[in-house]
């Protein structure tokens, strides 16, 4: 087996041959199946174990030299201000603490002895789950950031604090570190003893730390941000852009979802940003499931209007329960409906790409593993957030390189293929060189069969017209001299009419090819002599301005001959001595009208219609137009209405 069949058009990998040898008697389809769950077993190992080595730097938090607090208490504050923490009344509190449920200021107090004061201090390393705090030691005040007062507090609490303790701030025996902290719109005020330790190993801690929590984050903000402007841009020229909004609009969730733990000071409120907080989360999973859905190039119906319309039904649902329900369950609530909708979407899209590649041949494994590993984050995420079961933070950490690595998958395939269409071109010209030359050979033989169609159309005309025109003017002529009743008058006046016969037969042939406008100076300059030879007046009128269009030379010959007809009829059974041709614009506005008109003894006085009439008839019927005879009681006027030529859009 050297290469996938055509459904898939895609060169056989090494899984495809090894699977292929392995497994000879399974279907195709399975072997896909199969080849596609190794490379997620794969895929998955390889990213874990990197997330999980030295390579993916993390804090040592256990080699640290802490400094023990001594004794932990906690009271509640009337006002986020050092008075009212020296006036407020303490209580022994076990740390980590959770505060519910109120807005509420609190002051959490440390005690900490030294032996000696070091010479370069002691490092500082916080963070509390709180809107903002404050951090005193000994009394005086180390770190105040933002605002404190609710309801415009800043949110600098989201943030690590990493602070230098200076050593004249320090004393022998025992210290005091003061958390002054505000929290407003989540309930649960998180409280956890900070890192107190040497300054050396403290900052080198935090470095790591804060390389994580903000630099890194910065750097994933910038990162999906620059992928969500490329899909957008993608989108408005792609043909099929429903991947590119998905993986634009999950590139603006993760970019949001970024910045929402950076800007620590927006325009709004506690519940705003709670509420936020949702919002984000929610889209970040109900995209991810959107963009699968859409890479798959075989979408589920209707399953894309179904998520974004759960996502609606969600984030409604978090602003009616955050704004009319007391605190806990006014968020308890949301955040529960949040753990099992990222779940429920996580567990959607591994079986999404199960369910494709157990139904679809599909080549794409590596994107498809890539972005079964976002799935997997942001159900371990969900899970970590609420039961506590994984210390979360997986898709932040993984975003920018999921992303990049898929990004670079797409191209990497569609700079394959282009490749290859390069080296198709060259193929792809040498057959069309082949197929030109195929259609060119057609084409000859077409117009040869059109040539010989035409040939023989005209044959069977002129032997029409030999047998209905002169075979019929001979026959009459030679019945006549049997019966012996060949007068030289009427001899004359029948070898006139086969004379007239021949001219018309002569002069359709020679028109074939002409166009409209010279068929018809052509036909004037051959008929008036005829017409006035017969003792008639020729009077020809052309009442169009513009030059006349250019019909097919079938349709001319045709136009040709009926006028031929209606003035030949005009000159053997009118009686009259005028005949008048008129070419002029018709009643619509796409028509001609050409009109031979006699002012003979009219058609009710003639008798019988001959074949002439009958034919006129059908030959305009061939060509798309109309031939009216009317009766004007003092003549006959015979009316073409011709139809202009179609043009090409």
């Amino acid at each position: 087996m050297t290469d996938r069949p055509a459904s898939t058009g895609q060169p056989a990998t090494w899984l495809d041959r090894r699977l292929s040898a392995l497994l000879p008697g399974l279907s195709l389809r399975l072997r896909d199946l199969i080849g596609f769950l190794v490379v997620i077993v794969l895929v998955q190992a390889a990213f874990w174990a990197f997330y999980a080595s030295p390579l993916w730097p993390k804090p040592a938090t256990p080699d640290l030299d802490r400094i023990a607090f001594t004794e932990t208490t906690l009271a509640r504050l009337p006002k986020p201000t050092a008075v009212a923490a020296a006036q407020a009344r303490y209580q022994p509190v076990e740390l980590p603490h959770t505060e519910c449920c109120e807005p509420v200021y609190l002051a959490l107090k440390l005690r900490f002895d030294l032996a000696a004061v070091p010479a370069e201090g002691l490092g500082l390393a916080a963070y509390q789950q709180v809107d903002n705090f404050v951090v005193q030691v000994n009394g005086s005040t180390i770190s105040s950031r933002g605002e404190m007062t609710f309801p415009h507090q800043t949110f600098e609490g989201q943030r690590p604090l990493v602070e230098r303790i200076p050593a004249g701030l320090l004393k022998v025996g025992s210290n005091e570190l003061l958390f002054i902290t505000v929290r407003q719109g989540m309930p649960y005020s998180d409280l956890v003893a900070p890192i107190l330790g040497p300054w050396a190993s403290v900052a080198q801690w935090a470095e790591v730390r804060m390389w994580r929590t903000v630099d890194y984050r910065q750097l994933s903000g910038l990162t999906t941000a620059i992928i969500g402007l490329f899909a957008l841009m993608l989108a408005f020229r792609a043909p099929e852009n429903r991947f590119a909004l998905w993986l634009a609009l999950l590139g603006g969730a993760w970019t949001a979802y970024v910045l929402y733990g950076l800007v620590l000071d927006p325009p709004f409120g506690g519940l705003m940003r709670l509420w936020l907080f949702f919002v984000v989360n929610a889209l970040t999973a109900i995209s991810l499931a959107g963009l699968i859905d859409a890479w798959t190039e075989r979408p589920w119906p209707r399953f894309q209007l179904v998520l974004i319309g759960v996502f609606l039904a969600f984030v409604s649902f978090c602003a009616v329960w955050l704004w009319t329900r007391p605190m806990p369950g006014g968020y308890d609530a949301p955040a529960l409906a949040w753990v099992w909708l990222s779940v429920a979407l996580g567990v959607a899209v591994v079986v999404r790409l199960i369910w494709h590649f157990a139904t679809t041949p599909e080549p794409r494994r590596l994107e498809a593993a890539l972005l079964a590993i976002c799935a997997t984050c942001v159900v371990m995420d969900a899970i970590g957030e609420h039961f506590g079961l994984t210390p979360g933070g997986f898709l932040l950490d993984s975003t920018p390189l999921l992303l990049l690595a898929l990004v670079a998958a797409f191209l990497q395939r569609n700079f394959t293929l282009f490749r290859s269409a390069v080296s198709l071109n060259a193929l792809l010209a040498d057959r069309l060189a082949v197929r030109e030359a195929e259609l060119e050979t057609a084409h000859a033989r077409e117009r040869e069969l059109v040539r010989s169609q035409a040939h023989d159309d005209e044959r069977r005309r002129i032997m029409r017209d030999m047998h209905d025109g002169l075979g019929s003017q001979l026959m009459s002529m030679l019945l006549a001299a049997r019966r012996g009743k060949a007068e030289p008058a009427a001899v004359a006046e029948g070898l006139q009419a086969v004379i007239d016969e021949m001219r018309l037969m002569i002069d359709s042939m020679d028109s074939v090819g002409e166009s409209l406008a010279s068929a018809l100076t052509t036909f004037e300059d051959r008929v008036r002599p005829r017409i006035e030879e017969a003792g008639f007046v020729l009077v020809w009128s052309s009442l169009v301005e513009t030059r006349l269009p250019d019909y097919p030379p079938r349709v001319v010959l045709q136009v040709f001959r009926i006028l031929q007809e209606a003035v030949t009829n005009a000159l053997k059974h009118s009686g009259g001595n005028r005949i008048e041709i008129v070419v002029a614009p018709g009643a619509e506005d796409d028509t001609v009208r050409l009109t031979v008109s006699d002012n003979g003894r009219g058609l009710a006085a003639r008798g019988p219609s001959g074949h002439g009439l009958r034919n006129m008839q059908s030959r305009a019927a061939l060509v798309g137009a109309t031939v009216e005879i009317q009766d004007a009681g003092t003549g006959t006027h015979v009316v073409l209405i011709l139809r202009l030529p179609r043009k090409d859009p």
